[in-house]
């Protein structure tokens, strides 16, 4: 009974090594309050930087900028499929297509697309139509913005303050 109990309990001490040597890798993903939090150190992103972001439960997508809207960063994480307790890096920087534009990233495998920008043209909201349904996401046109929307939702359309219909710029991650 003593052997048992010995044996048990060196099993729990090493499962829990495992765990802890895992979590501390990396190597389970980051939980999804604290996103942001990674990506602000992993990147040595400047703390008075603001965000806009949105997370669903297989993506999280962030734009940081500064005050004066001139500088930028952009991250994106998974929520990988499997052994997996949160979400892992995908792809980040400082690409010229979120400020030049509206970037639309898709992951191969995914099933939702990223829309990133800088907000430029002054989006003023992202319409969704879904048959006889109309969904809109207003966005606030004097700042940048983030958003996370699953393929096959229906016709996606940009619509800046003056009511066009805006392009987005295919990016692969």
């Amino acid at each position: 009974m003593k052997k048992a109990v010995k044996y048990m309990g060196i099993a729990a001490v090493m499962i829990a090594g495992l765990f802890l040597s895992l979590y501390f890798n990396n190597a389970i993903g980051t939980p999804k309050s604290k996103i942001e939090k990674d990506a602000r150190i992993s990147h040595k992103i400047d703390p008075s930087w603001q965000v806009a972001k949105s997370t669903t439960d297989t993506l999280s997508a962030m734009l940081f900028y500064d005050e004066n809207l001139s500088r930028y960063t952009f991250s994106i994480y998974e929520n990988r499929e499997g052994l997996s307790f949160g979400y892992f890096f995908r792809s980040g920087g400082s690409a010229n297509v979120e400020n030049e534009g509206i970037a639309e990233y898709k992951a191969q495998g995914r099933q939702e697309k990223v829309y990133l920008s800088m907000n430029k043209q002054q989006v003023i909201k992202i319409e969704i139509a879904n048959g006889n349904t109309v969904e809109i996401i207003d966005i606030d046109h004097t700042k940048p913005f983030a958003v996370v929307l699953p393929v096959g939702l229906g016709a996606i359309k940009i619509c800046d303050i003056d009511g066009n219909v805006l392009p987005t710029i295919l990016q692969t991650l």
